[in-house]
């Protein structure tokens, strides 16, 4: 698990062999999971994550899965140590921004080229290090890189 800080936000990225397969369609099993891994947070961080939270789920079924949580700061809110949650989430295919496609020509994967980046599908059912290595994640619209973008890659 990779956790980043943007302002108030936190985002967490949990890949697919560390997540605990979740059965969306059940609420309270998504929840109930959300905030055991809160709580674990907390626990190793020793950082307080009470109130309620907004969180954005971007969900990979090859790669694993986003959390984006969102403090929503609600006045009347008086809790001890209670988390509350309104979970939104979202089907989406992962892509790693890299500044150079020449270590991932040769493996399975799909380079494409979007107002000047280059972007990389991973289809390989192994994990290539430099992909997390030297690879930017990005989880959100990723759908308008994959029509729009000019694709170096075969199929």
């Amino acid at each position: 698990m990779k956790i980043e800080v943007e302002d108030d936000t936190l985002i967490l990225y949990l890949k697919k062999d560390k997540m605990k397969n979740i059965n969306f369609k059940n609420i309270e099993e998504v929840e109930d999971y959300f905030r055991s891994l809160l709580l674990k947070l907390e626990e190793d961080y020793h950082t307080p994550i009470e109130g309620f939270y907004n969180i954005q789920v971007y969900f990979d079924k090859s790669e694993g899965m986003v959390l984006k949580l969102e403090p929503e700061d609600i006045d009347y809110y008086h809790s001890f140590h209670q988390i509350e949650m309104r979970i939104v989430k979202e089907d989406t295919v992962f892509l790693y921004q890299v500044d150079d496609i020449l270590d991932f020509l040769n493996l399975n994967m799909e380079i494409y080229q979007y107002q000047n980046k280059f972007y990389i599908k991973n289809n390989s059912k192994n994990e290539v290090y430099n992909l997390y290595e030297f690879g930017k994640l990005i989880y959100e619209n990723t759908d308008i890189i994959l029509k729009k973008g000019i694709r170096f890659t075969e199929k």
